[in-house]
């Protein structure tokens, strides 16, 4: 079994849906910036850095204990999270190209995508391409990624919340829009409260099939709210009646 799943795998490419990480990169606006510092130790021969950075920085996992209170039921640190919460089939939605205005795609518009494509399943990772990621850039050049992007609404969230899924994953700074839903920030307090992941700041979605398989481990990082990942997906056999894109 280990060997066809090893051949399954090479048969398939592997797509890197996670962003570098460099100085200048887009952070949200509260959150600590990214620093890369070239480490000059007295008489080692060895080249090194060091990096200062939020655990959310980047292409990122949110842990529950990311908005939850501690000590409170469910609320998990990234580390006490079991490793197969960040692996697993994915469907991925586009939706878009969006003006900066702050968008809320609603449950309406995800049955919709369903009816047209395929249905959300237990257990799913779902990926939600807003067609943002072009906007990504380094210092003044990825500013527009940071105006008033689109995310999900209320609804939106308890949908996928209702329909069982592991982890919620947007190529924007954010799951919620860019005024945060009003403020309420409903995504993360629907989704995260219920032990559903959220991965922020994906990229090369388009590259995904609608039907694919997709790996973000974080780093083991101990009590800590979220965590930077390697996210790689793999376009693999679609489900009975799913199209192969789009």
């Amino acid at each position: 079994m280990a060997r066809s799943m090893s051949a399954g795998f090479r048969a398939a490419e592997a797509i890197d849906l996670s962003r570098k990480l460099e100085n200048g990169i887009p952070t949200y606006p509260t959150h600590p910036k990214f620093f890369k510092m070239c480490w000059c130790a007295m008489g080692d021969p060895a080249r090194m850095n060091q990096f200062v950075l939020s655990e959310h920085t980047g292409t990122h996992i949110d842990a529950p204990s990311h908005f939850m209170p501690a000590g409170s039921p469910g609320a998990d640190s990234i580390d006490a999270l079991p490793l197969d919460r960040f692996m697993g089939p994915a469907i991925k939605m586009t939706f878009g190209p969006f003006a900066a205005s702050n968008v809320r795609v609603g449950a309406k518009e995800i049955r919709d995508w369903e009816q047209a494509n395929v249905a959300i399943e237990a257990g799913d990772i779902v990926l939600i391409d807003f067609r943002w990621g072009h906007r990504w850039g380094i210092g003044e050049a990825g500013q527009s990624f940071l105006d008033s992007w689109p995310g999900v609404s209320r609804d939106a969230a308890e949908y996928l919340a209702e329909r069982r899924v592991k982890l919620v994953g947007t190529d924007c700074i954010s799951l919620d829009p860019g005024d945060g839903g009003g403020g309420a920030l409903a995504a993360h307090y629907t989704l995260l409260p219920q032990g559903i992941l959220i991965m922020e700041n994906a990229c090369n979605l388009e590259r995904l099939d609608v039907i694919s398989y997709v790996m973000a481990l974080p780093l083991r990082l101990g009590d800590a709210t979220g965590s930077p990942v390697r996210a790689v997906g793999w376009n693999i056999k679609r489900r009975h009646g799913a199209p192969e894109s789009g």
